[in-house]
């Protein structure tokens, strides 16, 4: 079972211990985040099924970060046209809406796409005032199909050992409380993420890597 971190305005990275509570919930935090870590590297060896370990490192990653969605995108290079793929996709604010087996062109266009082709981490506290200069942008037709509000995104890339992007870690809407996200809400419950949320996605974006290489090894199917 993964352990309840709870819900917090910011982590405690953002905050200074000015009394015993304070530094107690602290600790207690970090604890959680050790316990999950440790548990997505034992699922390492565990699981043997590409999907199931997607999904289990999925929420235990949202929970870590208190996150309303997330996706997880493969890059289908086996098509003259490259894609990249929801692999996984989980959002609890709409429970019943599913993008899984849904790809958008692997170019520089999109939020993934652009993450896909650079490998650079984009951290974006609302995809809806992206800066000017910015050439990829958030496609609301997203939001509009699953009746949602996108507004914090931190996307990061996943490598091979030979430094090829192989696919993306989104994670969306940071929240500050557990309930549902809505259009009249969005702004009061939903945080940027910050620099420990990306640094935990990286790490566990690196391990998802080490999986998903080790299961090629085996001579199981994946995107290439």
């Amino acid at each position: 079972m993964t352990p309840d971190l709870g819900w917090k305005t910011d982590t405690p990275e953002d905050s200074s211990p000015s009394n015993p509570q304070v530094l107690a919930e602290q600790l207690h935090y970090y604890k959680c985040l050790l316990d999950n870590l440790l548990a997505v590297s034992l699922s390492l060896s565990s699981t043997n099924d590409l999907r199931t370990f997607l999904e289990s490192v999925l929420a235990t990653t949202r929970k870590m970060t208190a996150s309303d969605a997330g996706s997880i995108y493969l890059i289908d290079r086996s098509a003259p046209v490259h894609t990249v793929c929801f692999e996984v996709s989980q959002n609890d604010s709409q429970p019943d809406r599913s993008l899984v087996n849904f790809a958008v062109p692997l170019n520089q266009d999109s939020i993934v796409g652009y993450v896909a082709m650079t490998g650079e981490t984009l951290n974006l506290s609302d995809v809806r005032d992206l800066p000017d200069d910015a050439v990829y942008r958030h496609h609301k037709t997203f939001d509009y199909d699953i009746e949602y509000h996108t507004r914090s995104v931190l996307a990061v890339p996943m490598f091979d050992l030979q430094k090829r992007t192989i696919g993306v870690f989104q994670l969306i809407n940071r929240k500050v409380q557990d309930i549902s996200i809505t259009s009249d809400n969005v702004r009061e419950i939903t945080l940027a993420y910050s620099d420990l949320d990306e640094k935990l996605l990286k790490a566990i974006a690196s391990q998802i890597s080490l999986y998903i290489e080790r299961s090629q090894l085996l001579g199981q199917v994946f995107p290439t």
